[in-house]
């Protein structure tokens, strides 16, 4: 028995998982890495050539400078989504994630608990997503990840 070619396309078409991207992201957090040592660094910036009282010629640093650098870890809370979807529906995934992030971020807190902040924000963007009447809604996820940068000099 054949089976007609589409019917297998379509049955492709919905069995290959949908792709995700990250269609938006926030800092949420930022640490100072403890594991990391700041580097610093003395340098000359500019010499001068100087004629000393007994007629030598001697080069002398004019211009010292300093640089300290220090490794940071930034936390950033991202949205994944389907690969395409329409504009105007991206634009409501977005403001609920804008929402779902303010919602967890409180400035006077002392520490970040990734656990605590990705339950309350799924949450309030699933709220925020059905009040809405978002397409594709369970399309859309949010994560936390890490990223270091070094901040000074170099």
């Amino acid at each position: 028995m054949r089976t007609p070619l589409a019917f297998l396309a379509l049955a492709a078409l919905f069995t290959a998982p949908a792709a995700a991207r990250e269609v938006d992201r926030q800092e949420v957090a930022e640490v100072f890495a403890t594991d990391v040592p700041q580097e610093r660094r003395l340098y000359c910036r500019d010499t001068q050539v100087f004629t000393l009282a007994d007629g030598r010629e001697y080069r002398a640093c004019v211009d010292w400078r300093a640089q300290n650098r220090t490794r940071v870890v930034r936390t950033y809370a991202a949205l994944d989504g389907p690969e395409t979807d329409v504009d105007a529906n991206l634009d409501l995934a977005r403001a609920c994630f804008d929402i779902a992030v303010a919602s967890q971020n409180d400035p006077h807190r002392d520490s970040f608990d990734e656990n605590a902040f990705l339950a309350g924000a799924r949450a309030h963007f699933e709220l925020c997503a059905r009040s809405r009447n978002l397409e594709r809604r369970g399309e859309y996820s949010l994560r936390i990840y890490d990223n270091a940068v070094w901040l000074g000099g170099r």
